[in-house]
């Protein structure tokens, strides 16, 4: 199979099936299936060297021709394409995919799908100004014209908002090609599956027109006026969480996900990241900029606004590194699920630094109650010598206290468990707690201290 010849990946992937093999679901027990949807991870790792492309890349079209029209299938193929840099062969095949496929392959749900779409359509992202640092013109062109063939394609299968966001990705080709200006971010709706090292460009300060016509260009609307803020009030923490909430608005729900929590969204490069945390302990504005922008393509890496708050710290910036934080805290309160998700190469969400960035307020701010005294302090020393169950055994020993000494000792038991490994038990634990001091009061927590203020006030 010669896979440098666009007509074989054509060929392969308008190869006629019967209507019931069109319209079929991989099976996770077709061994071919397997090493594709294994090895696919490793694209863009660490771990790429160790991945046979042209192999995968075979089996793949052997299996679109001979089985499934998948559009996870097809999605892995296009994604190789992507990045090796061969936009105008992915386009020309998503094109004719929609074309033939769209109404009939798996998944029958047209929001399952519309998700694998957009993926699709954010992976031609990241590598705009590479692409155009080296396409002739008329390639260029070649690839506008499809462009156009696939927005069409979308309006003509029902997709509006998929024939939108071509149309969008089509804007930020033609103003690379023809004006050199700096691509920004169509959309929102996945992670790219590379990253770059985002570059610095210096925020507008002419005036903003507000545009609010549909999602799309109010989200763009805010980011502009974000940029301005971040730019001239560095140390102000309006713009970050502005920017934050242009980022997360629109996302209403968690990613699709296997049983076992693994999303079909790709991980941001490590090599980027690698550079990041080289550059932390010489972190300027530059380096915080360069992060702020990466985290645009990316709305779940969350480990990147914990590096962001980090920098923010580092530069002394302490009220934007808290409301960083405070975003992020927001962003999980109202999709929890994010919390046990994973990338498609099974790195998590959010890292256990992340995790313990995300929980230091709460700890810090009870530490006068709760970490200062000696007996918790015995508690967490029987809790790493002993185990858990030991540490539990204590506490459950310790003589009662008041209501505000019951309650601490819950908040350290459910601490316990999060220790332990056990992050739903104690998830649990904390809300029950959390819904229990809404209805606090001052004489159901100090008793005492009413008490005495009482005899006191009567002489």
């Amino acid at each position: 199979m010669d896979i440098q010849n666009p007509k074989v990946w054509l060929s392969h992937l308008l190869e006629n099936l019967p209507e019931d093999k069109q319209a079929s679901k991989l099976s996770d027990d077709n061994p071919q299936w397997e090493y594709i949807d294994s090895e696919i991870v490793k694209l863009g790792s660490l771990n790429h060297a160790q991945l046979d492309v042209p192999e995968l890349q075979q089996r793949g079209l052997a299996l679109l021709a001979s089985e499934s029209k998948d559009i996870r299938l097809v999605s892995h193929l296009l994604r190789t394409l992507q990045h090796a840099g061969d936009y105008l062969l992915a386009l020309r095949m998503l094109t004719q995919y929609v074309s033939h496929y769209w109404a009939i392959a798996w998944p029958q749900s047209a929001v399952n799908k519309k998700r694998f779409a957009e993926q699709i359509l954010k992976r031609f992202e990241p590598g705009i100004a590479g692409f155009a640092t080296t396409a002739t013109p008329d390639l260029c062109d070649a690839l506008l014209g499809e462009l156009a063939k696939l927005a069409l394609c979308w309006q003509e299968v029902g997709a509006q908002e998929l024939a939108t966001s071509t149309d969008n990705l089509s804007g930020l080709y033609q103003r690379v090609f023809h004006e050199g200006g700096p691509a920004v971010s169509a959309q929102s709706a996945a992670t790219p599956a590379s990253i770059p090292a985002a570059t610095v460009e210096k925020a507008p300060v002419s005036e903003v027109t507000v545009e609010s016509h549909d999602d799309k260009a109010w989200r763009d609307t805010l980011l502009k006026v974000a940029a301005i803020l971040c730019e001239r009030l560095p140390a102000s923490a309006h713009g970050y969480r502005l920017r934050r909430h242009a980022l997360w608005q629109n996302i209403t729900s968690a990613p699709q996900a296997e049983s076992d929590g693994r999303t079909q969204l790709a991980a941001v490069s490590t090599d980027m990241v690698a550079d990041y945390q080289a550059r932390f302990v010489r972190a300027d504005i530059t380096l915080w900029q360069q992060v702020e922008q990466s985290l645009l393509l990316a709305p779940y890496w969350l480990d990147g606004h914990h590096l962001s708050a980090s920098i923010a710290q580092s530069l002394g910036h302490r009220e934007v590194a808290q409301a960083i934080r405070d975003e992020a805290r927001h962003f999980l309160m109202r999709l929890p699920a994010l919390d046990a998700l994973l990338f498609n190469d099974r790195s998590p969400f959010i890292g256990n630094a992340t995790r313990q960035w995300l929980s230091d307020e709460s700890q810090a701010s009870v530490a006068s109650v709760a970490a200062a005294d000696d007996t918790t302090q015995q508690v967490w020393q029987c809790h790493q010598e002993q185990g858990l169950e030991a540490a539990l055994a204590w506490l459950e020993q310790l003589p009662a206290g008041g209501p505000r000494i019951h309650f601490y000792r819950e908040y350290l038991t459910a601490q316990l468990l999060d220790a332990s490994g056990m992050a739903t038990t104690a998830r649990q634990h904390y809300h029950t707690l959390y819904q229990a001091a809404r209805h606090y009061t001052l004489a159901d927590w100090e008793p005492e201290l009413l008490q005495q203020l009482e005899n006191r006030s009567r002489g």
